[in-house]
């Protein structure tokens, strides 16, 4: 074991070093710069969920082209900054009847209270009026902890906040011939400050002619990101004296009736009487939408309208809109004041407003969006076949590769030990064989004979013991050519085909064999002396025709080899009269 582990370190040191050379950076920036690489694809031949993934990436592709870029405008680059001023003005004249039976004409200096507000504005439709004197009188009988029968009452609740006034801690009693015995016993706590006390039990009717009253808008607007302005009259003056805003016909007009306003908020008529009774909010909103890809001339306003407030079937308490207001002054030294509880409409004017313009920057970025998008058609579709899918287990296997580096670098390791000792083995053996063959040149008859089909067995049978003889005097002589002749080679053949080393050794073509076989005769022409004639009908009536086994076609039966044509043109040297008909053979080295 301790003799192993120096190696291994040894090479770990040197595949570190092989990472870090030149050569292997070479390589790897050659890769970075031309080499791509993409993920492997894993085809799956199911139905469902080729249907599945198609459908949501069809739900995608729908989202993306049909909200995103047309609804939504995402080939626009967008500016929501708007920068706005509003401008209101009202005008109308109304009437009222007061308590005394006379007519109280109104304009718009007495019904906008207060006269200038930021994008609102509060219209006066009802109102209740009180003079009053700065002295010392009766708590208001609507108060129910007024009341009282004593002074110590009074006295014990003077710092009473709910008043009107700061109570002096005296209990104001009528004169007993005037009332009853009960109105005689209780009184009302006195207070001093504005008398006398405003009463606001009963309502009068709102202002008439009130539905009259008309409301102009104006607006200017900028969006600062394209330095567009515009402004919401887009008529003439002619057009602005004779418009009254209709949602249908005069959409674009900016000039409102307050009685249109209450029929698109409030189409029942009890509560738009209510509303000029009471009060109400209502909020005008002027939206600019405008495509710069477009002619600036059509960018325009769109005006939408809608209740604030509660409705009064809805909510019985604090219903409508009011507040208080008082104008003061001063007659022989005396203060007075004359105190309004004012009931009326406040109109609260909101502008927004958005401008698109083409931009292919965020066109870009839109889309690459959508193709990542769709990418979640895939990830869904690899959760149910993973998971989900009843073969889920062979996707698995052939969707995940699992690579261990450690191993496959001792794999890598032993694969190179093994290769250099099956090369060392393999040239060990090859010399042996190369030896056995040089050495082992005489091979049994009876192996040839084996071999040898043939096709008259009678005249084969009545030749055999004379075809031995001649055998055995044959392989006597072969012994002193130093295995250059022809069947010398052939033998060599056979003995590694039986071997079994044609893998490793490719055995000669016919055309070698036959250069081998000429140039050995042609060095050592003496040799063939021996061979009788005898010898040589042996070879002329065998005709063994060899083949090799790269061979692609098999050397036909009346078709004789270079080989036997050189042994033949030997035999008829020396015996011109043997021409005797010989049985064919086809053997397979």
């Amino acid at each position: 074991m301790s003799t192993g582990r120096p190696s291994v370190t040894a090479l770990h040191c040197v595949s570190f070093r092989e990472y870090f050379s030149f050569t292997k950076i070479k390589s790897v920036v050659h890769g970075f710069v031309y080499e791509y690489e993409t993920p492997k694809i894993v085809t799956i031949h199911s139905v469902s969920i080729a249907v599945m993934c198609r459908l949501i990436q069809l739900l995608i592709l729908i989202y993306g082209i049909a909200y995103i870029m047309i609804h939504k405008k995402g080939y626009q680059e967008t500016d929501a900054s708007i920068i706005s001023s509003i401008t209101l003005k009202v005008k109308g004249i109304g009437y009222n009847q007061t308590e005394q039976n006379q007519t109280l004409v109104v304009d718009g200096a007495d019904y906008i209270v207060p006269p200038q507000e930021n994008n609102a504005l509060f219209l006066m439709t009802n109102f209740i009026r009180t003079d009053q004197e700065h002295k010392r009188c009766a708590e208001s009988p609507d108060e129910k902890f007024s009341r009282c029968v004593s002074d110590d009452y009074c006295t014990a609740n003077r710092n009473f906040q709910k008043g009107n006034g700061k109570w002096t801690g005296r209990c104001l009693k009528k004169n007993a011939s005037l009332t009853n015995n009960f109105q005689s016993t209780t009184g009302l706590c006195e207070l001093e400050g504005w008398c006398p006390v405003e009463n606001d039990l009963n309502i009068p009717n709102p202002i008439r002619d009130a539905l009259n009253f008309t409301i102009f808008v104006k607006n200017f607007i900028e969006f600062p990101l394209f330095k567009v302005i515009r402004k919401n009259i887009l008529g003439d003056k002619n057009y602005l004296k004779t418009c009254n805003y209709e949602p249908i016909a005069n959409k674009l007009c900016p000039i409102f009736r307050v009685g249109t306003l209450l029929d698109i908020v409030e189409p029942n008529s009890y509560e738009q009487t209510q509303m000029l009774k009471l009060g109400g909010v209502i909020r005008v909103k002027i939206h600019w939408d405008c495509n710069l890809d477009k002619p600036l001339d059509l960018c325009k306003p769109e005006y939408s309208f809608r209740r604030l407030d509660d409705s009064y079937r809805e909510d019985s308490f604090s219903h409508g809109f009011n507040f208080r207001f008082a104008s003061h002054w001063k007659y022989q030294n005396r203060s007075y004041r004359t105190l309004t509880k004012a009931y009326g409409l406040r109109f609260i004017i909101s502008v927004s407003g958005i401008a698109g313009r083409f931009d292919i920057i965020l066109l870009t970025l839109n889309i690459g969006s959508l193709i990542g998008i769709l990418g979640l058609a895939t990830f869904i579709c690899d959760i149910v076949a993973l998971y989900v899918h009843r073969q889920s287990d062979v996707y698995r296997q052939q969707k995940f590769q699992e690579v261990n580096l450690n191993s496959i670098r001792s794999d890598s390791l032993k694969h190179i030990s093994t290769n250099t000792t099956n090369s060392e083995s393999k040239r060990k053996h090859s010399n042996h064989i190369e030896q056995n063959i040089s050495n082992s040149h005489i091979i049994d008859h009876n192996e040839v004979l084996a071999n040898v089909e043939c096709l008259d067995e009678t005249e084969f049978q009545q030749e055999n013991i004379k075809n031995n003889d001649l055998y055995d005097k044959l392989s006597s002589s072969s012994k002193d050519t130093n295995q250059a002749t022809t069947p010398i080679f052939i033998y060599g053949n056979f003995h590694q085909q039986k071997l079994g080393l044609n893998s490793l050794h490719t055995s000669p073509s016919v055309k070698q064999r036959h250069s081998t076989t000429t140039t050995t005769n042609k060095s050592r022409p003496s040799q063939l002396a021996y061979l009788s004639s005898e010898e040589n009908q042996l070879y002329d009536k065998a005709n063994i025709s060899f083949v090799d086994a790269d061979s692609t076609e098999l050397i036909e039966p009346n078709e004789k080899t270079d080989e036997n044509k050189h042994l033949n043109d030997s035999s008829a040297f020396n015996h011109s009269q043997s021409a005797v008909q010989s049985p064919i053979t086809e053997t397979l080295l």
